[in-house]
């Protein structure tokens, strides 16, 4: 995976010349871990980065935080799932905010529609509105596209937006698999017209920005990184890192390292909002 690293302001409060806290997690999160290993790290000339430097994706890096493969993972809030497999391993985790972020829904540029409340976001994804035309926007079909189960976004999407109310099923497609063969999957988002889907605000403005895209505002309010600022937006997350119950001294203090004034001016140059609101 290739992004760009973001440098620290100053030198390094810290350093890492051995062992290193090896590092998983979002796609999302990709940018921010990685900015912190590059800046952080002191690495020999027989270094193998991968070895402490992944990105498995929000799934497989809780797989690997409860199984001991990872030292931190940066993620989303954990799923039910995830609660579960960690309490079954007999694995107590811990869960320290970094950044703030807004949970986001994405329609195609040229939609009419500018915004939505919650009540109408929670009606369209649990098939009670099904046309565009029902809240202002044109006589057309509407088409949810939703995120495979365990994922950071899907997670968030039925604990802080559906709550309680059941989604429709997802659209699925069918890929080949060398274990199982032609399965189901649940259908990466398409921007047709009468699109819509739901991501985390870095991504779609900052990883994967899109000029034929569009965020909408929830009861009004955009997800600006003001608004998340200030409290405005309806669905704000924290941006975590997950540890094992008595983790390494390292990996320790890369986590305290995370919540200084360097490691927050890093969480806000990265495009996240930082936990610490006296950044501007």
């Amino acid at each position: 995976m290739r992004h760009r690293v973001t440098s620290l302001r100053g030198k390094p409060q810290i350093q890492f010349t051995q062992n290193w806290p090896r590092l998983d997690g979002a796609t999302a999160a990709y940018p921010i871990y990685a900015s912190a290993f590059y800046a952080l790290s002191v690495i020999p000339e027989d270094f193998h980065v991968w070895d402490y430097l992944d990105n498995s994706r929000t799934q497989e890096a809780y797989n690997k935080i409860v199984n001991g493969d990872a030292d931190i993972i940066f993620v989303a809030q954990p799923s039910d799932g995830q609660k579960k497999r960690a309490e079954k391993s007999g694995v107590t985790l811990l869960y320290t905010p970094f950044a703030r972020e807004a949970f986001v829904f994405i329609v195609n540029a040229d939609n009419p529609v500018n915004s939505l409340t919650e009540q109408q976001v929670r009606d369209i994804f649990s098939g009670a509105i099904t046309n565009w035309r029902a809240v202002g926007g044109d006589d057309q079909e509407i088409q949810t596209w939703q995120r495979p189960e365990d994922s950071g976004s899907q997670t968030v999407m039925l604990s802080q937006v559906m709550k309680n109310v059941r989604m429709i099923s997802p659209q699925e497609t069918e890929v080949a698999s060398v274990m199982e063969g032609m399965i189901n999957v649940v259908a990466e988002y398409r921007n047709t017209k009468n699109a819509i889907g739901y991501t985390f605000r870095y991504y779609a403005t900052q990883m994967n920005a899109d000029k034929n895209i569009k965020l909408l505002a929830i009861n009004g309010i955009a997800p600006t990184a003001e608004n998340i600022r200030n409290d405005k937006y309806p669905y704000i997350v924290d941006a975590l890192m997950v540890t094992r119950e008595n983790t390494t001294s390292e990996t320790q203090k890369l986590v305290e390292w995370f919540l200084t004034p360097q490691g927050q001016s890093l969480v806000e140059d990265v495009g996240y909002v930082p936990m610490d609101k006296t950044l501007h």
